[in-house]
């Protein structure tokens, strides 16, 4: 069954877009049970405000969980200091993933190593879950030792890596740009394709279903 974790090189650079669009792509491919759109951790937002699960579950057509959520715009563990409340673990947030039978597209928050509290990050889910990750490699200056760093931060742990996805976020990036990150990334991991810069989410994200046809 497809259960990924969608994880990034920053903050920001697109992995609710890709969340959606990989949701919508396994929507679109028939499969016999509808996949499941999680948001991990939710952070920066009070509560009643739509957050990023429901976002890429409207935009892909998916049902769609958030397991908690912070009000200060930060790591969860920070955030969850902030506000003297309970911190999240890896085993609670696996085992919530564990009881939902279906294709499963999670999103973290930032990158894989954002902790949840002292002791664990992100990639502690991936690996109790036992997910396969998805990087969002956002272009942009930096993005190069930050996919590779995840890349090997993910082998260390033993987290099965479907491949990557380039997206320009907020405006696009230059041909000759595209082409170093690339050079550089291929041969390491399957690299689906670039998600260009697109003002229409929704547009975006039905042409970001079609780069994932390789992993369906």
């Amino acid at each position: 069954m497809h259960r990924y974790l969608v994880t990034g090189t920053d903050t920001d650079i697109g992995k609710t877009r890709v969340t959606a669009a990989l949701a919508l792509a396994l929507r679109d491919a028939s499969a016999p049970k509808p996949p499941t759109v999680v948001k991990l951790v939710q952070t920066g937002l009070v509560p009643g405000i739509p957050g990023d699960a429901e976002r890429a579950g409207k935009l892909s057509g998916a049902r769609y969980l958030e397991f908690a959520r912070f009000t200060k715009a930060a790591d969860p563990f920070s955030a969850a200091l902030a506000q003297a409340a309970p911190e999240v673990s890896a085993r609670e947030l696996a085992d919530a993933l564990a009881s939902i039978d279906a294709p499963l597209v999670a999103e973290g928050a930032g990158g894989i190593m954002v902790p949840l509290n002292a002791r664990e990050h992100f990639g502690h889910v991936a690996v109790l879950a036992k997910l396969s990750a998805i990087i969002v490699v956002g272009l942009r200056l930096g993005c190069i030792n930050h996919a590779l760093l995840t890349l090997m931060l993910c082998r260390q742990l033993e987290i099965p890596v479907a491949g990557a996805i380039l997206v320009d976020r907020f405006a696009p990036s230059s041909p000759d740009y595209r082409e170093d990150v690339l050079r550089t990334l291929q041969g390491k991991l399957e690299i689906f394709g670039i998600l260009p810069f697109a003002t229409d989410e929704a547009a975006s994200v039905r042409a970001g279903a079609k780069l994932f046809s390789s992993l369906l």
